[in-house]
């Protein structure tokens, strides 16, 4: 039950997180500042729900710092988590800035496919945007996957 409460409760929390309930907000707000300062260091099952809330309800500062956390990150997982999440954003000219970071070397091109999903699948703007990014960009990531496995998988998103 540990760890089945513990994914309930990430779930809720993101559901509340990213409909804006004020206290939810101002509690992820918090987390996620003690976080990037390394006061209070998230747990793992936290970490994306408050990153969505926070990203959602953000601004370029929020981006900002979730690129820096993603530099430094030292493990792929968690490079990983965040790039699943950099669609929550949801300003137009930010969502632009996560597309261009999806195809940057900051970025391995098997994740490539998750950050652009992220967008398409964060927003009605997200989606738009993304697929106006795939066809603004389609030679380049068409020759990146070779027409392989991650090509549709990233049409079908």
């Amino acid at each position: 039950l540990g760890h089945l409460d513990a994914l309930l409760r990430g779930l809720v929390l993101g559901k509340l997180g990213k409909a804006g309930h004020k206290a939810t907000l101002e509690e992820a707000r918090r987390r996620f500042k003690e976080h990037v300062e390394g006061k209070h260091i998230l747990s793992a099952d936290l970490r994306s729900p408050v990153y969505v809330t926070v990203l959602k309800h953000g601004d370029s500062s929020t981006l900002d710092t979730m690129l820096k956390l993603h530099k430094q990150a030292d493990m792929q997982e968690e490079k990983n988590r965040i790039e699943r999440v950099l669609g929550a954003i949801s300003q137009p000219e930010l969502i632009q800035k996560v597309l261009t970071f999806a195809l940057s070397e900051e970025v391995r091109p098997q994740d490539t496919v998750s950050v652009i999903g992220g967008v398409a699948g964060g927003s009605r703007q997200g989606r738009k945007s993304a697929w106006k990014f795939l066809r603004d960009n389609w030679e380049e990531l068409y020759n990146r996957y070779q027409g392989g496995f991650l090509i549709s998988r990233l049409i079908k998103v």
